[in-house]
């Protein structure tokens, strides 16, 4: 672990604390339970004071010398003098404006403690995948950024990371990049560039042009934007997901055109394969009912690809199906699937022997 979130119960949606997880391994802990086993190794703290209450406070004060050994930031309204005063009282820390850009946070935390994103790699992974994976990581990172801070997206970085990725596809294979993603500490970004990975070796597969296969492999990248306005809390949840919270997470695709609509530097069929990867050809998907032929061939790849890595990859709440089972499971979808389309996937992943795929 890296990093440990610290707050007085569940983060606040206006804390830029919340979107740290996407760049570093985390851990949030109650102001109330710190202690050397909740902070663990961690080698840097956060500390959010927003909604802090007096007997939060007086918890982390008693038991501040968990992490008065490492380097600790405060956020705070610097117009809040109780959250001013509160930070001071806390000792040797450093005192960040709540509204302070994201971009400069995550400098300030790097430059504090070094995070090597390759570091988790195992060391068989081929130099080519190596650095696939490091560009693609940089693109999601950059992709958070943006949709943080309403910046233009990198088209420039995301066409890189997809040639990248394609390249380390066609000389190293599939597995090699399955083993280098599973090595990644946040599960949004393992499914995205899976998902990005999948589509390229699919397209190829299927004979589409160089053009083609490196537009699957960008929308992979490209398809979850819209999980980027969703709480961790829930995006990444340990438990089993509520009923309320599902709900919220189909909405990511609306939230993926809510956030695209503007951003005139992203291909058109990029925009659609990460609006529209959860429509079904029967006219049952979200979030527009859409069905048959108003669907493209780029979206049915992209659902495919999609729905095969979620039911592979294992969570805390859940296990990863076999491979078989996985496309059994999606055989059953019927007409909901362009079943052509997944009768060659199929080929395509027994063939070539994925073996076990699901992220630990």
């Amino acid at each position: 672990m890296e990093i440990v979130l610290i707050s007085d119960g569940p983060l606040p949606l206006e804390s830029p604390v919340r979107k740290l997880p996407f760049f570093f391994p985390a851990r949030l802990v109650h102001m109330a339970k710190v202690s050397p086993r909740t902070v663990g190794d961690a080698r840097i703290g956060v500390v959010e004071l927003l909604n802090a209450t007096d007997a939060g406070l007086t918890a982390l004060k008693n038991s501040w010398g968990s992490i008065a050994e490492i380097p600790v930031i405060c956020l705070v309204d610097r117009k809040n003098r109780r959250e001013v005063i509160q930070a001071s009282a806390l000792g040797k820390t450093q005192v960040l404006e709540r509204e302070t850009p994201l971009a400069l946070l995550l400098r300030t935390i790097r430059g504090k403690v070094e995070f090597d994103p390759l570091g988790d790699v195992p060391a068989s992974v081929p130099e080519t995948t190596l650095e696939a994976y490091r560009k693609g990581n940089a693109f999601l990172e950059s992709l958070a950024l943006s949709t943080a801070d309403g910046s233009k997206i990198q088209i420039n970085l995301l066409n890189e990371s997809a040639a990248e990725v394609l390249s380390a596809l066609e000389l190293d294979g599939m597995s090699s990049w399955v083993d280098a993603v599973q090595a990644h500490h946040s599960p949004t970004y393992c499914h995205s560039l899976m998902v990005a990975g999948l589509a390229g070796a699919f397209a190829g597969h299927l004979g589409w042009s160089k053009a083609d296969c490196l537009e699957a492999v960008a929308g992979g990248l490209l398809h979850d934007i819209g999980k980027m306005r969703i709480p961790l809390t829930i995006l990444d949840k340990a438990d089993k997901l509520t009923e309320d919270e599902r709900k919220i997470i189909a909405k990511h695709p609306q939230f993926g055109r809510d956030i695209l609509k503007p951003r005139l530097e992203v291909p058109f069929d990029i925009k659609k394969m990460a609006i529209q990867h959860h429509e079904y050809l029967d006219g049952s998907g979200y979030p527009d009912g859409l069905k048959g032929d108003r669907i493209s061939p780029k979206v049915r790849l992209m659902t495919i690809c999609d729905i095969f890595t979620a039911l592979t990859e294992t969570r805390a709440y859940k296990d990863g199906l076999p491979v078989r089972a996985a496309l059994g499971t999606m055989k059953e979808m019927g007409r909901k699937l362009d079943q052509d389309m997944l009768n060659q996937f199929a080929r395509m992943v027994i063939d070539r022997d994925f073996g076990d795929i699901s992220r630990a």
